[in-house]
């Protein structure tokens, strides 16, 4: 799918779904982040979550600030780094997504990057509290349904244990 809006040459799409993947925020999140809310030198963003009415740190990819370094010299303090309206985002990638997955009775979403984002996390044995952070969770029950793609979680401890 990356490729399909590259080819698009749309590269504020581009950057939407590669913020979306590597710090599993909301849409609406990702579309309010602004230069200022940036630390290059810490690779992370202060990200707005507008469901919880509160902020927390997300981290870059190195293919983030790849993108974001192309443009951050053209920002001001205030500009949004993904300067599109949220109807056309949603306008443009959900086409993308029902032609690439939707095929089935399982319905991706805009909001499934989110969902893929702490499944990855899980899937590479990150622990239950660290994706809680990362995801913005207020309920901790909320992050334990990816715990269940965690099934060799604990094995190298154990087998470290009494070395």
């Amino acid at each position: 799918m990356r490729k399909e809006v590259a080819s698009k040459e749309d590269f504020a799409l581009e950057l939407f779904v590669e913020l979306a993947l590597c710090t599993g925020a909301r849409l609406e999140g990702i579309l309010n982040i602004k230069k200022k809310d940036l630390s290059l030198s810490t690779k992370s963003v202060t990200i707005s979550d507008f469901k919880t009415k509160s902020t927390y740190t997300g981290f870059l990819s190195k293919r983030a600030l790849e993108m974001i370094n192309q443009i951050y010299t053209a920002l001001s303090p205030n500009d949004f780094l993904v300067n599109k309206p949220k109807a056309t985002v949603q306008n443009v990638l959900q086409p993308l997504l029902n032609k690439f997955f939707n095929q089935n009775t399982n319905r991706v979403v805009i909001h499934t990057l989110r969902h893929t984002f702490a499944s990855h996390l899980a899937i590479k044995g990150t622990p239950i509290l660290t994706i809680k952070k990362l995801m913005n969770h207020s309920d901790i029950n909320h992050t334990l349904r990816y715990a269940k793609l965690m099934p060799d979680s604990g094995r190298e401890m154990v087998e470290s244990l009494y070395e």
